[in-house]
């Protein structure tokens, strides 16, 4: 016999009032809603107690390709926190930057290699292409996950982090967010990039930190989230397996992922959903569906429905990417 909890909890939950959930009616309550719902998610994963540090960007090697210029680079992102990352330097630059946080499974390789070639496509294309390790991931993995094997490469160190950061009320969505925000830092430094063209595409645990970052940080112009967009009581709660870089303390009475999407708004918005993905949660797309309703509301405030864009595909957890392109060219290039 076995005495399980999860469902105690996912009572809990609905009895629980969202603090931040998105109800504003007008442009001004919701701009007005969307500086406090920042401030308190700021205050929640930790963000505010991240440390500034003087920025220190050093190029380690580069490699041409065919159209851009691979380099590597290292930059402090905290006193003595240090995050590697490709910055992919196209030969014919159109103004236009895209970061591309990885999921899990792996590191910056991930995003460099992955997502059907993106990477490569968007710099052969002109864009400045960013591709970072997240904390706990790549070459940021902590000693028990070290290794050159397949299976250490693909693991991460997220449970350890989230165990020590905890204790200081910060999670790791909190520090990546903080990470990816000091590499928009570094975009800005680089004068091809125009300020008001940098965009952030991800794919599951990459999509996670595209949704945190967009909603936090007005920098980011158009954001691409694939495999993560649903409701948090299905695809959390209930299903608590989940990876450890997922939970943040007081996130149940703060909002939900619909709410989340409403803070991008009125910004271009790319959601990818796989029919068959089980990260939907046992309802599978009605989970997705009833958040994507909240988001498409705080579009509809400033007309800008034709900005929020969904996507499904027939597939289970994974990229498919149909119209991402063209959506990054339409929406940051011009």
């Amino acid at each position: 016999m076995y005495y399980e909890e999860i469902e105690a909890f996912c009572e809990k939950y609905d009895k629980t009032e969202k603090q931040f959930a998105f109800r504003a009616e007008t442009i001004s309550q919701h701009e007005e809603w969307r500086q406090r719902a920042r401030e308190r998610l700021r205050e929640i994963s930790g963000i505010v107690m991240c440390e500034p540090t003087n920025a220190d960007y050093r190029q380690i090697e580069k490699i041409s390709r065919e159209g851009y210029v691979e380099e590597y680079w290292l930059m402090d992102t905290e006193p003595k926190i240090v995050m590697p990352f490709y910055l992919l330097r196209p030969d014919l630059p159109n103004g236009a930057a895209v970061l591309i946080p990885h999921g899990h499974g792996g590191g910056k390789e991930t995003s460099l290699n992955g997502l059907n070639g993106l990477a490569a496509h968007l710099a052969q294309n002109g864009f400045f292409v960013f591709c970072p390790d997240e904390r706990g991931c790549g070459e940021r993995r902590e000693r028990f996950q070290q290794g050159d094997s397949d299976s250490a490469k693909r693991s991460n160190s997220h449970r350890e982090l989230l165990q020590i950061a905890v204790g200081f009320g910060q999670s790791v969505i909190g520090l990546a967010v903080w990470d990816l925000m000091r590499l928009i830092d570094f975009a800005q430094t680089i004068p091809q990039i125009r300020r008001d063209a940098i965009g952030c595409v991800g794919m599951s645990g990459g999509g996670f930190q595209t949704l945190w970052l967009s909603a936090l940080d007005q920098r980011i112009h158009s954001a691409v989230t694939s495999g993560y967009f649903y409701g948090m009581r299905d695809s959390l709660v209930r299903m608590s397996n989940n990876c450890a870089c997922n939970f943040v303390p007081f996130m149940w009475q703060t909002m939900d992922m619909g709410d989340m999407g409403a803070m991008i708004a009125p910004r271009p918005l790319f959601i990818e959903s796989g029919r068959e993905d089980p990260l939907n949660g046992h309802r599978g797309l009605d989970n997705v569906r009833e958040q994507l309703a909240v988001t498409q509301k705080a579009y509809a405030l400033y007309g800008a429905e034709k900005n929020l864009i969904h996507k499904i595909h027939p597939n289970g957890h994974m990229w498919v990417g149909d119209g991402v392109t063209d959506f990054l060219f339409q929406t940051l290039c011009r």
